[in-house]
This record gives structure tokens, sequence and C-alpha cells, in this order.
């Protein structure tokens, strides 16, 4: 955990320093709202247009990392500006724009101050993957985490789903989870 920790430190200052919009998402962001499996990698959205400014200022700092156009790779630490997904020939829009801007949380984690994506962009996004144990993945048990230690907006949540085409989609999912919307 210490590489990761120090390694998040790096690239907090770095984006920054670089004035940069970003956030923490995935199971890292699941832990801190309440999931209690173990962080083992960070995963951070950026604003579109930045990953190869941000591979460059990395590089410029003696990080090699792996950068391939659609996200880098850095000793833990993963950075990606679009996490559209796209299932069963629907597609789900998913990028850092300016109400998720405005709802980052800046709170500590493994040593740094960080900037979270709210819990409810959290749940959007688990909540269209949806992924469970069968896959060897935490979707599920994460946003029950997060449902269970989380007051949630639900007027925003409502709008996420509607900005990510997928309110028809996790409507009912969410609602086996107890939330009614």
């Amino acid at each position: 955990m210490s590489l990761i920790a120090g390694n998040l430190a790096v690239v907090q200052k770095l984006l920054d320093g670089a004035q940069m919009a970003w956030g923490i998402y995935g199971g890292a962001a699941a832990h801190f709202y309440g999931s209690r499996r173990p962080i083992n990698d960070i995963d951070i959205v950026v604003p579109a247009n930045t990953l190869s400014e941000i591979a460059r200022l990395l590089q410029q700092g003696q990080k090699a990392v792996q950068y391939d156009g659609g996200r880098i790779l850095w000793r833990g630490i993963i950075l990606q500006e679009d996490l559209t997904i796209r299932q069963n020939g629907a597609v789900y829009p998913f990028v850092l724009d300016q109400p998720m801007i405005e709802r980052l949380q800046r709170k500590p984690l493994l040593g740094s101050r960080v900037l979270f994506l709210a819990p409810e962009d959290i749940l959007v996004h688990k909540l269209i993957l949806y992924r469970g144990s069968d896959q060897q993945r935490f979707d599920i048990v994460d946003c029950e985490g997060i449902i269970k230690r989380q007051q949630l907006d639900l007027e925003y949540l409502n709008q996420r789903l509607q900005s990510s085409n997928a309110t028809a989609l996790v409507t009912p999912r969410i609602a086996e989870m107890g939330v009614t919307l």
C-alpha cells in the first residue's frame, strides 16, 4: 500500500499544481464512501483532452508511464478521460463534466488530500457496470456499501442517471438495494 500512497501523492501534487480538475472513482472511492474492501489501485478521471499533458508532466518528472492515448498507467494509478460504458448495444456517457466538477470533494486518502467524485457519481458508474463476484468484480457490493453509509442527493442522482442515459437500466437495480427514485 505504501507504494500506491507515495504514487498517489505525486499525482495529486502534479494535478493540483497544474490546476486541473480530477476525481477518484472506482474501488478507492467506493472504499472511501462505505465499501470495506482493500484498495488495490487508484482510478482517476480527468477532463477531456488532458491526458497527453498529464503524461508529459509525469515524464518530465522522470516517471516512466504507460500511455496509449486512452489512459495512463503508472505504478498503481490509472488515469482516464472517458469512462463511457458500452453494453448490449447501448452507450452510457460518463465523462468529468461541470456538474461532477462542482461536486468534487477533497478528503484524505493514504496520506494525501485528494479529490473524490460524489457518491452519486460513483453509484451511477458502478450501477451501470453492475458486476458481481461471478465476474470477480465488486460493483454490486460497492454500491450496497455506499448506499448503506451515505446520505444520497436523489435529485442529483436522477440528473446523473439522465446525463448518462442510464435511468431505465439503473432504476430497478438501485430499487433492489432499497433506494426509490
